[in-house]
């Protein structure tokens, strides 16, 4: 049995009816390169050695690598990276992974932002995945979950409690799928995203409060450019859609 690491969030999939439900989600295409991330031991790994795509893994820890490298040789094609910052295919993949708790934003912001990512089937802690599927108005709504709006659709595929892990975490997970898509902005992507992180800096703050500085805008100019953009001006970022935003942002620019 591995001794999971601390240091890289390791939490390892015992659950066989999950691996199935997660391989499965995956639906590559015949061309598409499978990026596996933090495969650890390699449940998820043998079952997407099954398809008949291309897989690369990406696994952190130099033992592990070693220990998947032994187990299945040529078939896998095994990369000792940190995919935080790791070199993505150049060609359409199909990222797959149990995600470390420690770094499973980054590396899903990463990847949905990647023109080449045509789904990402994710293993997140709960808490996160419902940030990323998440509704205006209610509790986890807030700048993850538009960030990734502006990249892709999300929805839950299951939801995970702690014995599906050695060793258990101290909280559930969640798997979430996500499909890259153009959401029709009119502004650049890059400056709603913006807004939208002014926006929610202090989160039980009025947009008005928000905003007011950032760029230099006065109190009255926010208010002018939520009035032209149909936004009530009482208005708190919680309440707004991915299209509020953009018709801001248009408003702004």
């Amino acid at each position: 049995m591995t001794k999971p690491k601390k240091k890289w969030g390791q939490n390892f999939l015992r659950n066989r009816g999950a691996v199935e439900k997660i391989v499965a989600a995956v639906e590559p295409d015949p061309g598409d390169v499978i990026v596996e991330i933090g495969p650890g031991e390699g449940v998820l790994t043998e079952k997407l050695l099954q398809l008949p795509n291309r897989i690369v893994a990406i696994e952190i820890d130099p033992q592990l690598e070693a220990r998947l490298r032994a187990r299945f040789g040529d078939k896998l094609e095994l990369r000792n990276e940190d995919a935080v910052d790791a070199p993505l295919p150049e060609t359409p993949y199909r990222a797959v992974g149990n995600l470390p708790y420690n770094v499973g934003t980054p590396i899903l912001r990463r990847v949905i932002a990647d023109p080449n990512c045509r789904r990402a089937v994710f293993m997140l802690q709960k808490e996160v995945a419902d940030r990323v599927s998440a509704k205006p108005g209610s509790d986890p709504y807030g700048f993850l979950t538009l960030y990734v709006q502006a990249y892709a659709s999300a929805r839950q595929l299951m939801t995970l409690e702690p014995r599906s892990f050695h060793p258990p975490p101290k909280v559930r997970s969640a798997v979430v799928v996500l499909d890259p898509r153009d959401p029709g902005l009119h502004a650049p992507r890059e400056q709603v995203l913006d807004l939208i992180s002014a926006s929610f800096r202090m989160r039980r703050k009025k947009l008005v409060n928000n905003l007011t500085g950032w760029r230099e805008m006065t109190r009255e100019q926010v208010l002018d450019a939520m009035g032209r953009a149909g936004i009530d001006l009482d208005a708190r970022a919680e309440t707004l859609s991915l299209h509020d935003f953009d018709r801001l942002c248009s408003s702004i620019v």
